[in-house]
């Protein structure tokens, strides 16, 4: 039988997926108060456990955002916002670290030249597994459809609509869903998230080494890096798991 457990599973990736989004994308004030206030901890902390990650671990995995709790969000905001930019917005010896798949993976594969963004054949079939899911991200004109960002927010689609299908006892649906978060794991997310990860957070700490962002940046991008770490490895596992069993039903 398909147990509730599981969909719960299936329900933290997706929360997990959608907070993803938020935390890579350029922050707002509004992240920047979450982290102050301890709610997007505790949003964090609930996705690992739902997603069956035990709480000794969870908590561990969100040490450095936790380490940013009473801060001004107002300062906190203006440290993400300059991190941000220095990572992943063109400086004068080039970019630190691409936020687009397309351009990271070419970056990291040793090639030379100057990555595509728009045109390159990642991005075109990653733009090709939205339409076909009926979903495209909103700045899809004027941003590359391979961002971090978008890809996460995509993924947490992809796994909301398995847990409807589920939850509707449409088990054919759902395996058709399971299917294409597979697929998408495969050939892209999986492919470059954990090396992303870890990237930014080292290149943020060599930023603070030459004093062009402060510690609090590097906590932000250092929790970043470990509690992303933990949702990569739950996104891992699921790749591999079965689709739910049409002939059975949930209970």
């Amino acid at each position: 039988m398909i147990e509730e457990r599981e969909l719960r599973r299936i329900i933290g990736l997706a929360d997990a997926c959608e907070l993803l989004c938020a935390v890579t994308a350029f922050p707002d004030e509004a992240l920047a108060a979450a982290l102050c206030d301890g709610s997007l901890v505790a949003d964090a902390r609930a996705c690992l456990s739902d997603a069956q990650v035990d709480d000794v671990k969870a908590d561990a995995a969100c040490t450095s955002w936790v380490a940013l709790a009473g801060h001004s969000p107002t300062t906190l905001a203006a440290s993400l916002r300059r991190v941000h930019s220095l990572l992943h917005v063109r400086q004068a010896d080039g970019v630190a670290a691409f936020p687009y798949e397309s351009a990271f993976r070419f970056v990291a594969g040793g090639h030379r030249g100057e990555p595509g963004l728009f045109r390159s054949p990642l991005t075109l079939d990653v733009e090709a597994q939205m339409r076909k899911a009926g979903v495209m991200p909103a700045d899809a004109r004027t941003e590359p459809c391979d961002s971090i960002w978008s890809e996460a927010a995509f993924l947490s689609f992809l796994l909301g609509s398995e847990a409807a299908a589920l939850s509707e006892g449409n088990l054919d649906a759902a395996a058709d869903w399971r299917r294409r978060e597979q697929f998408f794991l495969e050939e892209h997310l999986l492919k470059w998230l954990p090396d992303f990860l870890c990237a930014t957070a080292s290149k943020a700490s060599s930023l603070a080494a030459d004093g062009l962002v402060d510690e609090d940046a590097v906590r932000y991008r250092a929790g970043l890096s470990a509690w992303g770490a933990h949702v990569a490895r739950l996104l891992d596992d699921h790749r591999t798991r079965a689709a739910p069993d049409a002939n059975l039903p949930l209970t």
